[in-house]
C-alpha cells in the first residue's frame, strides 16, 4: 500500500506534464501554416511565446518578415468586436472547395507591458528601432508594441484559429499565472 501511495504524486505529475505538452503541441501546430508566399510558425517555451512570419520576397527569397516575442501571461487575446466571446476574426475569401479564408488573432499587452517585434529591414520602421542580432544587425531591427496580430490565409485557417485561441487561453490559465 505504501508503494502505491508513493506512486500517486508521480503519476499525477506525469498526467499534468502530458496535458501541458498536449496544449503546447496544439498551440504550436495550430500556429503553423503555409499558403502561397507566406509561412507561419509559433514556439512556446515555458510561458514565453515567439511567433514567426516569413514571406517569399522577390529577389530575396524566404525572409523573416516579422516575429513577436512575449510573456504569454501579459498578452491577452482580443475579442472580435462583432461577435462577443469569439477571440479571432474570420473572413471567407473563396468558396472552394477547399474554402479559402483569412483569420486574424489579435493580442493586447497588459498595461505597462510591451512585446518585442523583430522586422525585416525591407519594411519601413514605424517608430524607434534597435538593431536585431540577426544578420549582425543589418537584416532586421526591433520595435516594441502594446498590440500585435497573427494572420493566416488559406484553407483550414478558421479551424486553426479556434484551436490556437482555446489552447492559448487554457495554457495561460493553467500553467502561466503562477509562474510569471
Amino acid at each position: 500500500m505504501k508503494r502505491l501511495l508513493l506512486l500517486v504524486p508521480f503519476l499525477a505529475s506525469q498526467v499534468l506534464a502530458d496535458d501541458k505538452d498536449d496544449l503546447i503541441q496544439a498551440i504550436e501546430s495550430s500556429g503553423r501554416h503555409q499558403f502561397e508566399d507566406e509561412r507561419h510558425e509559433v514556439e512556446v517555451d515555458g510561458c514565453q511565446m515567439t511567433t514567426f512570419r516569413w514571406r517569399d520576397v522577390p529577389e530575396h527569397g524566404w525572409t523573416l518578415w516579422t516575429s513577436f516575442q512575449f510573456d504569454m501571461v501579459d498578452a491577452q487575446l482580443d475579442e472580435d468586436r462583432r461577435f462577443p466571446g469569439k477571440k479571432y476574426a474570420y473572413g471567407k475569401l473563396e468558396e472552394g472547395p477547399p474554402e479559402v479564408g483569412f483569420t486574424i488573432v489579435a493580442f493586447t499587452m497588459r498595461d505597462g507591458k510591451t512585446t518585442r517585434q523583430e522586422r525585416s529591414i525591407l519594411r519601413e520602421p514605424s517608430g524607434d528601432t534597435m538593431p536585431s542580432s540577426r544578420g549582425d544587425g543589418t537584416t532586421h531591427y526591433y520595435e516594441w508594441r502594446d498590440t500585435m496580430l497573427i494572420t493566416m490565409e488559406g484553407p483550414g485557417v478558421e479551424e486553426k484559429a479556434i484551436t490556437f485561441t482555446t489552447s492559448y487561453d487554457q495554457y495561460v490559465k493553467e500553467y502561466c499565472f503562477f509562474s510569471s
